[in-house]
């Protein structure tokens, strides 16, 4: 009888930890909303908003869009230094930072349409020149090839390319499988409010290293959006990523447009085969760059993955070249 009667406490205690750490975690959340306001405009796109964040002015707009999990604070170095010289917009995909998130499927397709409606409708005219990381990437070559009178360049940051599980499938897939226990994982601990308890005692020495090599300022914009629901994005991005690259590996890259591809030197793979994997995912980055007549491959030699974080400068100036580009194909169309 007492064996029962402590067990049935224990359980009791236990449910109402939970309980306790589900509370905290929303009255948490609703408190950052007045703490972390959002830095650009909440945009009605078909019922749900966007967040579109915008700096400076000039033409063409550059367009960012950020890889799988990520908000759009984390371009800051990049943002930064382009708003010197031109127009530059960030965003927020659906589900993640400042947006709602969105009754619809998280293909790149839908994205890319998304992010179309909330340029127009945040009176962003074009033309863009579009940069993309990781699955960013990925959906700004499907931007390209749906709306190409409306771009003038292409920046590719890391992309996943179109074609990557058909060459480095089993390596591609493992580490997707990795990253989507991780998101999954970490979707659990942040709605029993255990991981933002983990952030206010430890601070940002538990955040990835990438968000440890953002300002303070940023830092903690980044851990406030560490939520459930950016997470269960993530996952249902990462779920449909197959099927994102097999549709773009069927479309045609406008192949006049300015093209920069830029690779991460640093290993992004684990296992058996990583030198393997390392080599064709560097073969498929300099096939990517030759999608386009003026195409070029770069390396970041002291990068991983997020290059736009680890080498910011190397970002900025293929931004810089791309317009170089643009601006002597101009002047030399007004000479004839």
């Amino acid at each position: 009888m007492k064996f029962w009667l402590l067990g049935g406490i224990l359980i009791t205690l236990v449910a109402l930890l939970v309980l306790l750490g589900m509370v905290y975690q929303q009255i948490s959340t609703v408190k950052d909303l007045s703490k972390y306001p959002p830095p650009g405009q909440l945009i009605d796109v078909g019922g749900y908003r966007l967040h579109l964040h915008c700096k400076s002015q000039g033409h063409p707009t550059v367009v960012m869009d950020y890889g799988l999990g990520g908000i759009s604070p984390l371009w800051h170095w990049v943002q930064s230094q382009v708003a010197k010289f031109t127009s530059v917009c960030v965003y927020d995909r659906a589900g993640y930072g400042w947006s709602e998130p969105s009754p619809h499927p998280r293909t790149s397709l839908i994205m890319v349409q998304e992010l179309h409606t909330l340029l127009k409708k945040g009176g962003i005219a074009g033309p863009y020149l579009l940069v993309g990381h990781s699955l960013g990437g990925l959906n700004m070559r499907l931007f390209a090839s749906q709306y190409p009178s409306e771009v003038v360049g292409v920046v590719l940051v890391d992309a996943v390319p179109a074609n990557v599980y058909s060459r480095l499938g089993s390596e591609f897939r493992e580490n997707m499988a990795a990253t989507r226990q991780m998101f999954g994982s970490l979707s659990i601990i942040s709605r029993l409010g255990i991981l933002r308890l983990l952030l206010q005692l430890k601070g940002s020495d538990v955040a990835p290293e990438f968000v440890q090599k953002m300002p303070p300022s940023v830092q903690s914009v980044v851990l406030a959006k560490f939520l459930p629901q950016s997470f269960n994005t993530a996952l249902a991005e990462s779920a449909l990523m197959e099927k994102d690259a097999a549709l773009v590996s069927k479309t045609s890259f406008p192949s006049h447009l300015p093209l920069v591809v830029i690779s991460h030197g640093l290993n992004m793979f684990s296992g058996q085969n990583v030198e393997a994997a390392e080599s064709i995912w560097r073969q498929l980055q300099a096939e990517t760059s030759q999608l386009s007549t003026s195409g070029s491959l770069q390396i970041a030699y002291g990068s991983g993955h997020n290059i736009h974080i680890d080498q910011p400068q190397l970002v900025v100036d293929a931004i810089r070249k791309i317009l170089q580009q643009i601006n002597l194909k101009d002047k030399t169309n007004e000479k004839l």
